[in-house]
């Protein structure tokens, strides 16, 4: 069949003028569209992250807030949020004293490794926290040198005896030598989101917890009679 172009004619200029109207309204109207597009989404993300701080809240509201300090302050105490060199040795000398143990050294390496929360300190495959590197040479019978270990192992701030060298004198005295971890936390990579969910604690967490409740901790306005000291070099490698 033929079409006579004269029986379009009519329909031409109403048809394109649709087609223009079309697409000057796509052209200009355009990013119209992608702002309400834009605020749908940040509604939707809005209402995500206003459902996520409720269940925060209400998660927050039914935690015992005197129970919570009491924990995050023990944890603190055995695991200090950085370096304490004063607070590491004065329990050490506080236990070398209870034990009768005379110290005739002690060295602190890499003491100014981390001083600011953009340090970073590598750690080793098998490590889990940072530590600062204590070697303390003592004098006393072996009975005396174990009773320090096992109680500093179960004192806080959280240290670790490594390594022990003995070198036996006359009679029951034997000069010893220590190598010591003490731990802190590292600085946090981020302070984390608001409307991040709160981290459950998980029943292996409670009964590390039960564990370290049961530490010893000295204060530091505990007085200690002066021990025979031979040196303390704290920049010592």
């Amino acid at each position: 069949m033929k079409i006579n172009f004269k029986d379009i004619q009519p329909f031409l200029l109403p048809f394109l003028v649709i087609i223009l109207i079309f697409t000057f309204s796509f052209v200009f109207l355009k990013p119209e569209f992608n702002a309400v597009l834009g605020i749908n989404r940040k509604l939707i993300n809005d209402k995500k992250t206003l459902a996520n701080l409720t269940n925060k809240l209400n998660s927050l509201q039914g935690l015992a807030k005197a129970e919570l300090t009491d924990k995050a302050n023990l944890s603190l105490d055995v695991l200090p949020a950085e370096k304490d060199v004063p607070r590491n040795l004065f329990t050490i000398k506080k236990l070398a004293y209870n034990n009768g143990l005379i110290i005739t050294n002690i060295n602190i390496a890499e003491v100014g490794e981390i001083s600011t929360p953009s340090a970073k300190q590598q750690l080793n495959k098998n490590e889990i926290l940072p530590s600062l590197a204590i070697s303390v040479a003592i004098n006393g019978n072996i009975e005396q040198i174990k009773n320090f270990i096992a109680q500093l192992e179960l004192t806080s701030p959280l240290m670790k005896a490594n390594n022990v060298f003995m070198t036996h004198k006359m009679g029951s005295s034997a000069e010893t030598i220590i190598n010591l971890q003490a731990f802190f936390l590292p600085f946090p990579q981020s302070i984390g989101k608001t409307e991040q969910p709160l981290s459950i604690i998980t029943s292996e967490e409670e009964k590390v917890f039960t564990k370290i409740s049961e530490f010893t901790s000295f204060k530091d306005e505990e007085n200690i009679p002066d021990l025979p000291v031979g040196k303390e070099n704290l920049f010592t490698p």
